[in-house]
This record gives C-alpha cells, structure tokens and sequence, in this order.
C-alpha cells in the first residue's frame, strides 16, 4: 500500500497557448510527487494523448481553437463521456457566473483563474488527490455574487424580455422571434439588447451560457 500511494500523480497538461503550458509544467514541476506525461495544444490533439496515455488528472484550459462557440463546455463533456474517473481541473481567462455554475455542473474537480494558478493550481492538485473538489477564491466570489446578480436581474427583466429571453434559449433567432410574436425585427433585437444589458452579458455566447 505504501509504495502505491508513492507513486507520482500522471498529469497531462492542455492550453492551446504555448507560454502556459510552459507556466502550467513550471508550477507543476516543483512537486516531486507529481509527473507530468503528456502535453497538447487542441481538443484533437488532447483526444488523441488521452488514448494513448494513462494519466491520474486532466489539467485544461476552457477554451481552444475551434469553432463552435461552446466548445469548452463540449470539451469537458467529451472527457467526461470517456473518461468518467478522471478528475479534471480547468483554468480559464473567462469570468462569467454563468459560465462557471455550467462547468462546475459538468463535474469537474478544479475550477481555476489563469491570474491565479501559481498559488493554487497546487492546492487544486492537493485537493484532487484527496478526492475533494477545489474552486478559486476569485471564481468563489463570482459565483456568489452573480447568483445575487442574477436573482436581481431577472426581477427587473420586464414581461416581453423575459419571453424573447427563453425564446433565444429554446434555439429561435431574432427574425423567427419577431415573426412567431408578430413583432418587426428591430422591435424584438432592441428587447434582446436591453435584457442582455440588465443581465450583465455581453455578447450572444456569454447569453447562450446563461
């Protein structure tokens, strides 16, 4: 049992920018009780490493080249889908409540900030090893405040922006809305507008994330 628990945790690392991968394997590398087996730069590439390398801990960026707008979120559900014992931590530049309650609900183990990850990437692979999840302090405050944002928000969504709300959620475009509500395009884009304005998004990827 002791020389079981001595072996290194297998880590391969994913960022499809070349100087954090570098900062992802310098952090990492300190740990003598910690190895790092495998690098990739793509979902394609990180696809391939994982069938051919055994590793104990997925350490990820959210998001890679590629084209769909949520790819993250299906990056993270593929490895999922694969590979269900196998814990993953996920860094990311992004900052959206949202975003982070749809990745902590895909079950990974570590939900990190790049400005962070010299101070608690290794906490993160701390926590992992004990089987807890970790989640940083920054993103901890994120979530908590977009949770009150987002109740506040809601409440002052009026009626019609609600309804123009869900309908983009079921997958409507603007021009099928406005025709479904019997309303002109511009009525129905300048609604869009002002509910994505009071719920804090910015654009139509952070919405489809909400």
């Amino acid at each position: 049992m002791r020389a079981a628990s001595e072996q290194p945790l297998r880590i391969v690392l994913a960022d499809d920018h070349p100087i954090f991968l570098i900062g992802l394997r310098a952090v990492l590398e300190h740990d003598e009780r910690l190895t790092i087996v495998g690098e990739a730069n793509s979902p394609e590439a990180l696809a391939e490493l994982l069938r051919e390398c055994a590793c104990d801990v997925l350490v990820t960026d959210f998001m890679m080249p590629a084209t769909p707008q949520a790819d993250g979120l299906r990056l993270i559900e593929q490895v999922r889908r694969h590979y269900p014992a196998l814990p993953i931590v996920v860094v990311t530049m992004l900052n959206n409540a949202g975003l982070f309650h749809a990745i902590l609900e895909l079950g990974v183990m570590g939900l990190l900030s790049k400005a962070s990850l010299a101070d608690e990437l290794p906490q993160a692979i701390r926590h992992v090893r004990q089987q807890r999840r970790y989640v940083a302090q920054a993103i901890s405050q994120a979530l908590k405040l977009g949770s009150e944002d987002r109740v506040q928000s809601q409440d002052q969504l009026s009626p019609r922006e609600l309804e123009i709300i869900r309908l983009l959620a079921g997958g409507l475009t603007v021009g099928e809305i406005a025709a479904h509500l019997h309303r002109s395009k511009q009525t129905v884009g300048a609604q869009k507008v002002s509910a994505m304005r009071k719920l804090g998004l910015n654009n139509d990827a952070a919405l489809f994330i909400y």
